[in-house]
């Protein structure tokens, strides 16, 4: 029997090696606009401009179909937002000039692999399969 749950994770959670996402093929491509993007940034940006360290923001739903034994998560609604996401972390990445920020963000996009196990190194989003 499945059981459906719902949890609420920190960004950086999401993020996190716990999670290897996976957009199936019926999904519909990325679609969102400009103006969806800016609305996300202007939002995230309020929030972490505003709030004190106390609040949380809700970024909304992120639907999965994943075992609680599995990293891998198949996407079922959220996808948007969180391929969003990955673009605002690449972006984030690409212009920091600290190293240690540089290598910190780029954590949360790709899996460091481990070359002696032969395990590559990977996104942390596979779009289609």
């Amino acid at each position: 029997m499945s059981v459906i749950t719902g949890h609420e994770y920190q960004l950086l959670k999401i993020f996190s090696s716990d999670f290897e996402y996976h957009i199936p093929a019926y999904q519909r491509p990325y679609a969102w606009t400009t103006e969806e993007t800016n609305t996300l940034f202007d939002d995230l940006y309020g929030f972490f401009t505003s709030e004190s360290e106390d609040e949380n923001y809700f970024l909304g739903s992120i639907v999965l179909i994943k075992e609680d034994t599995d990293r891998r998560a198949d996407v079922i609604d959220g996808q948007q937002r969180l391929t969003t996401l990955t673009i605002l972390f690449s972006v984030l990445a690409d212009n920091l000039t600290d190293p240690k920020k540089k290598a910190s963000c780029m954590k949360r996009l790709q899996e460091e692999g481990d070359e002696l196990a032969g395990i590559a190194s990977l996104p942390r989003v596979f779009l289609r399969e």
